[in-house]
């Protein structure tokens, strides 16, 4: 056994540090939209949008993916079972968050950057989608935080 670690040990850290730089990094790009709308410049926020999309296609997911992995494994092996409330809140978040993800933020941000390289930054039809994207993406981190509340507080358990 490497460093005196059991399975489920190592599944809880991966789980548990996929689960801050997913978190982590939503909750940091949505303060940083913020600020940024703040600014009131459409090319800032363009370019701000054009590398979050990278880290939303490139990163996010992964982590995601990550996070769910590690999380059924841990259920798996030890001994916790799917009945538990928090864990079926944790999974039907994750869920919700996956289809804002996937369903939404992904493909409108696909279309998005063909919008801005069309009509540039200061269009007014991107310039209002980027607020939608950046609103929704506000929503897909409460839900991430609340999943990090009932995962750690255990409510209802």
């Amino acid at each position: 056994m490497l460093l005196a670690i059991t399975t489920y040990e190592w599944l809880k850290a991966g789980h548990v540090l996929a689960a801050v730089l997913w978190v982590g990094g939503g909750a940091m790009l949505t303060l940083l939209a913020l600020l940024t709308l703040g600014l009131r410049d459409p090319v800032r926020l363009a370019q701000f949008v054009k590398q979050v999309a990278f880290l939303g296609s490139a990163y996010i997911p992964l982590l995601s993916l990550m996070v769910v992995a590690f999380g059924f494994g841990m259920v798996e092996n030890g001994d916790l079972g799917y009945s538990l409330t928090w864990i079926q809140i944790a999974i039907a978040g994750w869920g919700a968050s996956f289809a804002i993800g996937a369903g939404y933020i992904g493909p409108t941000s696909k279309k998005l950057s063909k919008l801005l390289e069309a009509n540039g930054p200061e269009n007014e039809e991107a310039q209002a989608l980027i607020r939608r994207v950046l609103f929704v993406a506000r929503i897909d981190v409460v839900i991430l935080l609340f999943i990090v509340f009932d995962m750690t507080a255990k409510p209802w358990s």
